[in-house]
């Protein structure tokens, strides 16, 4: 057994005071720096109140309580697009060298290109005067020439040059005169072939209302006016003839005279035209207004305002008139084939 066995508590006894002989000559040495570290900085009152960055918040909020306007630059009173400047296009061949609109010549024959510029409509495309660009039925070109604008719907060309004939439809009657004596007269409506269609009960003077008995066929549509001799030369002989004068009073025909002779030729004829609008989004609708009858585009039956009227059809030509009040008041006729 060894002394270390033998005398262990002697010896951790004496371990312990060497450490501890140890640890007392380093704190003695380092005695200042152990009382400098233990020692609290003192604090000084701060007499300073100022708002850290209070110049910046005071400054801004002037600013925000004043109006500011930002002037729209121009060049040679051209205003210019402030984050993009002069709108440039290039030629299609060219592409190096930019066109100024205002300053070259007319992109599109017959039309200025400040045009463009002014409704914001790309010119670029070779169709451009063709194209619509608010989708009302009239091209780009068109609303150039009408001075209307091309890109609000409401705005357009008058419709009634966008209206096609789909069908007509004709009807012929004859009114004929009977003689009963004393000047009075009876009247027979008959069709083209000689059917009796409808028949008059009481015989009337000159200036009496033709009333036919059957509801269904023009009862009370014509006035008699009188009968007048004419003098005609057939076959290189004068003769006299008579005509009987009639008077419509059909609301669409009202006030239209006719002259018959005692077969009731040449007859009466009444058409029905149906039309379609090729614009403001009308295609395919079709509506049908009668020779004589006023209507208004896009076709209202209950339209308060019906500036258009079917004044005639001409059916050896092949056209119907339709005559319209522009905004000065003038009468402008148009010819529709049909």
């Amino acid at each position: 057994m060894s002394w270390i066995s033998d005398n262990y508590e002697k010896a951790a006894i004496g371990g312990a005071a060497v450490v501890a002989l140890a640890l007392a000559a380093v704190i003695f040495k380092n005695k200042g720096a152990v009382e400098e570290a233990s020692v609290l900085p003192s604090f000084e009152k701060n007499g300073d109140v100022a708002v850290l960055g209070l110049p910046i918040i005071t400054e801004t909020k002037t600013s925000l309580g004043n109006e500011h306007i930002i002037t729209q630059p121009d060049d040679e009173g051209r205003k210019l697009n402030l984050f993009t400047g002069v709108p440039l296009f290039a030629k299609k061949d060219d592409r190096k060298n930019p066109v100024d609109l205002p300053k070259s010549p007319p992109i599109h024959q017959g039309m200025q290109n400040t045009w463009w510029l002014k409704y914001g409509i790309d010119p670029g495309n070779s169709d451009a005067p063709e194209q619509d660009a608010d989708a009302d039925g009239f091209t780009n070109r068109e609303e150039y020439v009408a001075e209307t604008i091309p890109t609000d719907f409401a705005s357009h060309p008058d419709p009634v040059s966008k209206l096609k004939v789909d069908s007509v439809k004709t009807e012929q009657v004859h009114v004929r005169p009977m003689a009963f004596g004393e000047g009075r007269y009876t009247f027979k409506l008959q069709t083209k072939g000689g059917m009796q269609l409808n028949r008059m009960v009481d015989p009337i003077r000159e200036g009496g209302d033709i009333v036919f008995r059957d509801k269904k066929w023009m009862q009370n549509r014509f006035k008699f006016i009188k009968v007048e001799n004419k003098e005609i030369i057939k076959s290189g002989i004068r003769q006299t003839i008579q005509e009987w004068i009639l008077e419509d009073k059909n609301t669409n025909k009202k006030g239209k005279r006719y002259r018959v002779d005692r077969r009731g030729n040449p007859g009466i004829l009444d058409s029905k035209i149906k039309l379609t609008l090729h614009a403001l989004k009308c295609e395919g609708d079709s509506f049908e207004v009668s020779e004589g009858m006023r209507f208004s585009l896009p076709f209202d039956a209950e339209a308060k305002e019906k500036p258009y009227l079917l004044k005639t059809v001409d059916r050896e030509n092949k056209k119907i008139e339709i005559e319209y009040t522009d905004m000065e008041g003038n009468k402008i006729p148009t010819f529709l084939d049909f």
